[in-house]
C-alpha cells in the first residue's frame, strides 16, 4: 500500500477553496465519514465536495475517488483540506463499470485497502456512497453505519443493456443504508424501500465565491445577455425551447457554458445570438455569470432531469440574478423567487419579466437560507443521530 502525506491546508467552509500552509492537519475529531463518491475530487465544483468540507467540521473525511477505468497500483491517501484526505484505490482489471462481477471484485479489493489504512487510525466510521455501483463495498470497511446520498436515478442515465441491472444494484444500495439523503423533493417517492429514514436535503450555495461583488466577464451583447451555467445535452437540456425563444427574441444574447453534444450543437450554433463557449472552469463561473442579466434552467420535464435539484439555482441567486425555469419538481415544489414556464412563449414572457425585476436583495437572502453551511448544519446534526 503506497500513502502520500503532505502539509496540512485550511479551508474556508463557505468557500469551499484550500489553501496551503505549514501547519501540519489537526486531528481532533475522532470519527471517520469515508464518501466512495461516483464523483473524483479533482474539480471540486460538486455537491459531495461541499458536504466534505462541512462533515470535515468536526469529523475525518476521507474522500474516495470512483475506480479508474485503467489498471493502477496501490492505495494513494494525500491530505487536502482541513480533516479530509483524498484517496484513489487500487484497480486489477480495466472496464469493470461494465461487468457486474468485475465491478465487485475492484470495489471489496478497494474496501479491503481502505480498511488496512482506516484500522491504522482508529476511529468509528460511517460509509458514504452516491452510485449504485459502489454497493459492493457495503459491509466491507467495518462501518458502524452506512449513508445513501441520491442526486437523481442513477439506472436511468445507464445503456438499455446494463439498465435493469443499474436499478436491482440501485435498489440494493438504497435499501441497505441507515440514513438516505435525497437532493430534490421528487425523488423520495421513486426510492425503492428504505431500513433507514429518507431526508431531502437540497443542494446549496457557497455565497462567498458566487457574491455579486467581483471580477466581471465582459460580454460584446448589445441587448440583454441569458445565462446558464451546465451540461447542454439534448437529453436533458431543452435546446429546442432555448432555439425557439432564441428565434423569438433576436436581441437577447443566450450563453450557454458547458460541455455539449453534437446534438445539442447541432440544433443550437447557427442561431447568431446563441453563444456555446464550452466548459468553463469552476473559479470563472461567478465572473461569467456576473455578466449575465437572467439565469436559466431549461431542462426537459417528464425525462431524466425530472429528480434532479439543479445547484445552478440557488448559485444564481446567490449573484443577485433573477431565475427562469422549465417546471421541474424539485423547483415547482420549492418556494424561492424563480420564474416558472413551459413552452416558447410563456418562457420568453417569463425571461421578460425577469429582465425588469430588481429585488437582488430578495433573492439573496433565499440563497443565504440555502447555503452549504446550512446545510451542513443539518447534515452534521443526521449523522449524530446516527453515531451518538
Amino acid at each position: 500500500m503506497t500513502v502520500h502525506s503532505g502539509v496540512g491546508a485550511t479551508v474556508d467552509r463557505d468557500r469551499g477553496d484550500t489553501a496551503r500552509t505549514d501547519t501540519p492537519l489537526r486531528q481532533t475529531a475522532r470519527d471517520w465519514v469515508v464518501m466512495c463518491s461516483g464523483i473524483p475530487w479533482r474539480g471540486g465544483a460538486h455537491r459531495q465536495h461541499a458536504l466534505a468540507h462541512e462533515l470535515a467540521v468536526d469529523r475525518r473525511v476521507l474522500f474516495v475517488d470512483p475506480p479508474d477505468p485503467r489498471p493502477r497500483r496501490g492505495l494513494v491517501v494525500t491530505p487536502v483540506g482541513l480533516n479530509v484526505w483524498h484517496a484513489t484505490v487500487p484497480v486489477a482489471m480495466p472496464a469493470h463499470r461494465h461487468v457486474a462481477a468485475a465491478n465487485a471484485m475492484v470495489r471489496r479489493c478497494a474496501a479491503g485497502a481502505l480498511r488496512g489504512w482506516l484500522d491504522e487510525r482508529p476511529g468509528r466510521r460511517v460509509l458514504w456512497i452516491d452510485e449504485d455501483l459502489a454497493a459492493p463495498m457495503i459491509g466491507g470497511l467495518d462501518e458502524a453505519a452506512v449513508v445513501y446520498d441520491a442526486t437523481d436515478l442513477d439506472w436511468t442515465f445507464a445503456g438499455r443493456w446494463h439498465r435493469r441491472r443499474r436499478r436491482e444494484a440501485w435498489d440494493r444500495a438504497v435499501g441497505a443504508a441507515d440514513l438516505v439523503l435525497a437532493s430534490s423533493a421528487a425523488l423520495p417517492s421513486r426510492l425503492p424501500r428504505t431500513r433507514g429514514p429518507v431526508v431531502v436535503l437540497p443542494n446549496g450555495c457557497d455565497l462567498r465565491r458566487f457574491s455579486p461583488v467581483g471580477p466581471v466577464r465582459r460580454l460584446t451583447a448589445t441587448g440583454p445577455v441569458l445565462g446558464y451555467v451546465g451540461t447542454v445535452d439534448e437529453r436533458t437540456f431543452d435546446g429546442h425551447l432555448v432555439s425557439e425563444v432564441a428565434r423569438m427574441r433576436p436581441q437577447w444574447t443566450f450563453v450557454l457554458a458547458g460541455p455539449s453534444t453534437r446534438g445539442a450543437r447541432a440544433l443550437l450554433r447557427r442561431l447568431p445570438n446563441v453563444r456555446l463557449p464550452g466548459p468553463v472552469a469552476f473559479d470563472h463561473v461567478p465572473a461569467l455569470l456576473r455578466g449575465c442579466d437572467v439565469g436559466l434552467i431549461p431542462y426537459r420535464v417528464g425525462g431524466r432531469a425530472d429528480h434532479t435539484h439543479p445547484k445552478k439555482f440557488f448559485e444564481y441567486l446567490a449573484l443577485g440574478k433573477p431565475v427562469v425555469a422549465t417546471p421541474l419538481p424539485a423547483l415547482v415544489k420549492r418556494p424561492g423567487p424563480v420564474r416558472i414556464a413551459a413552452g416558447p412563449e410563456a418562457f420568453a414572457a417569463a425571461v421578460a419579466e425577469a429582465l425588469r425585476d430588481s429585488r437582488v436583495g430578495q433573492r439573496r437572502a433565499a440563497a443565504a437560507r440555502n447555503s452549504w453551511t446550512n446545510r451542513g448544519k443539518r447534515l452534521r446534526g443526521l449523522l449524530d443521530g446516527l453515531l451518538p
